[in-house]
């Protein structure tokens, strides 16, 4: 017998599939499960060998520093320490004593040991860390108290003006779970510093760190634990990181807010497309967010449901955005930008303002250098460069790029064979740079430059940006309030090394500058040589420095304690408490 389904009656299947559907999909918003929106996933979570945003994100609810960035007061506080390091007469040696009651996941108390090799491994030649590496190049020596086993002193080479924040950077390991047959441990300070290790001892050694460096070490859950409450359960590569909270941590009475763990899980989610980031958010499918657009937060906004479940704030920041240019090409790279006027002219054919109404809606601030308004060095008199495509050509002209054959690109003889100004230009992937990679593109045609569009993966992106392997690139960097630091990004060691300085700034003098910067104890007088500093950078144009640009950041409000941060992440986000009397707002 023949059988018909009437129309109504598939409709309504339909229908009701996708609304059991959707039951079945809409997450528990009763859960007390943290899900946190990043643009892409760290490069590693090793407690040395990797140090990115991401990472430091992740590092705050699993790791334990022995001081940290307070991000409330936006200052330096102790963290495993028991107080703030003191600084003896000497001027070079601080005294530090740990926190009683700190126990590792085994039950073990963390010791002076511990510490000590920690720091060691940052230091081991061989370590893969050259970025961070050179922080630690004024350290002299660390040596534990003979009476005091909580108590241990670390000595420094030279007098710094902010020696103590080396400290924030020893994320602290436990050296038999890293290191069981204690090989690092017997090195001293001044054999790891000078390279000098034994010939006996340089196998042993070699092995240690063959395994200490291990690709598992960044990414496998199990080797990633630490002193913090939570720990790494799961990492689904280009998805998400999974933390949970432990049952056994030491500090689940602690009243330090760095210290809560209200969240039973966090979750990383990696979204990267910006229209997935608004349709997640108006599916509540996220909590927390500080990587929208600011098209994305204006749209957002207009929507009364997600004013009623999410906060909304522009976060004030000390990040920048800049188009960095390799000074120093490398491995057959063409030298496009060896000439400063050429740099400078860039400068003046970037349409900053432009993209500051489109891309980022009004919500940033051009700059003229690498720091910040808020920032105690910063000089004011730096005046912004105007987008001004005649001086450029002028520029170009100058520096001998012509159009000598009408194909409207600028070319150049070099080495005996005419070359076009056509330069790849390398960037992470996302909706923002990619639209404004296609503004400078069209704009550096005007002024007979051809731009070759590089897009690739965050990691990707930074491994290039380590090995010089780029022409030019759109970055950028994030600082604080406290005083700044210029050698990672622009002292000569930190290109020579393959550290952050990518794009090869440098000379004898500028070197000194920083050099003599970083000895001053007097913070008038380092101002002075840092504006210094700023005005060589200035005028040498290896970076054409954007905007300062806010954070648009969302939290869900089924969360307490919401409060919004200048420092990155902006939130604390152990610290967000699920509201048993907030109700459910679907939309309208």
């Amino acid at each position: 017998m023949n059988t018909c389904k009437s129309p109504f009656l598939l409709w309504l299947s339909v229908v009701l599939v996708c609304v059991l559907s959707a039951c079945i999909d809409k997450r528990d918003l009763q859960e007390n499960t943290l899900i946190v929106h990043i643009l892409a996933e760290p490069k590693g979570l090793h407690p040395t060998n990797n140090n990115d945003a991401y990472q430091k994100m992740i590092f705050q609810c699993t790791q334990k520093r022995l001081v940290m960035m307070d991000l409330a007061s936006g200052k330096m506080t102790p963290d495993v320490l028991e107080s703030f390091p003191e600084l003896l007469s000497d001027s070079l040696t601080y005294k530090c004593k740990i926190r009683p009651g700190i126990r590792w996941d085994d039950g073990s108390n963390l010791s002076v040991a511990d510490i000590v090799f920690s720091i060691k491994a940052i230091v081991c030649p061989g370590v893969n860390n050259p970025d961070i590496k050179s922080i630690f190049k004024n350290l002299e020596d660390v040596v534990e108290d003979p009476i005091d086993r909580q108590v241990f002193y670390v000595k420094m080479k030279e007098r710094y003006f902010d020696n103590s924040s080396m400290l924030s950077y020893v994320v602290v390991i436990q050296e038999k779970e890293w290191d069981p047959r204690s090989i690092l441990i017997k090195q001293s300070f001044s054999v790891l510093f000078g390279d000098q290790v034994s010939v006996e001892d340089k196998p042993i050694l070699d092995q240690f760190i063959s395994s200490f460096n291990h690709s598992d070490k960044s990414r496998v859950p199990k080797f990633l634990n630490g002193l913090g409450p939570y720990q790494v359960t799961d990492w689904q590569t280009g998805s998400s990181i999974t933390l949970t909270r432990k049952s056994n941590w030491w500090g689940k009475s602690s009243n330090r807010l760095s210290e809560k763990a209200f969240p039973e899980r966090i979750i990383f989610r990696v979204i990267r497309e910006m229209e997935s980031v608004v349709l997640a958010l108006k599916r509540e499918e996220i909590d927390i967010t500080s990587e929208l657009s600011a098209a994305a937060m204006i749209r957002l906004q207009e929507k009364a449901y997600f004013n009623r479940n999410y906060k909304t704030d522009y976060v004030g920041s000390f990040s920048y955005t800049y188009m960095g240019m390799n000074m120093r090409p490398e491995n057959g790279r063409l030298p496009y930008f060896t000439d400063k006027r050429v740099r400078r002219a860039m400068a003046h054919v970037l349409p900053v303002d432009e993209i500051i109404a489109v891309i980022a809606k009004g919500k940033a601030n051009r700059i003229a250098g690498f720091i910040q308004p808020g920032q105690i060095e910063y000089d004011k008199n730096l005046p912004l460069i105007d987008y001004n495509l005649e001086q450029a050509r002028n520029l170009l002209e100058e520096s001998g790029w012509k159009d000598t054959d009408g194909d409207n690109i600028r070319d150049k003889i070099i080495d005996g064979k005419r070359v076009p100004f056509s330069f790849g230009l390398s960037y992470m992937i996302s909706p923002v740079t990619t639209e404004m990679v296609r503004m400078i593109k069209t704009e550096f045609y005007k002024a007979g430059l051809e731009v070759r569009p590089e897009p690739m993966e965050f990691s990707v992106f930074y491994q290039n940006a380590f090995a010089h392997q780029f022409d030019a690139m759109l970055g950028s960097w994030s600082s604080s309030a406290l005083p700044e630091d210029p050698r990672q990004i622009w002292h000569t060691e930190s290109w020579a090394s393959g550290g952050s300085n990518f794009v090869g700034f440098g000379s004898s003098y500028s070197d000194s500058l920083i050099e003599t910067a970083n000895r001053e104890l007097n913070p008038a007088v380092r101002k002075e040589i840092l504006q210094d500093i700023q005005r060589v950078i200035y005028e040498e144009q290896p970076y054409v420095f954007l905007f300062n640009a806010t954070r648009k950041v969302a939290a869900h409000k089924r969360f307490k304690n919401i409060s919004f941060h200048v420092e990155r992440p902006h939130l604390q986000l152990n610290n967000l408490e699920l509201d048993p009397n907030w109700q459910n707002n679907s939309p309208e």
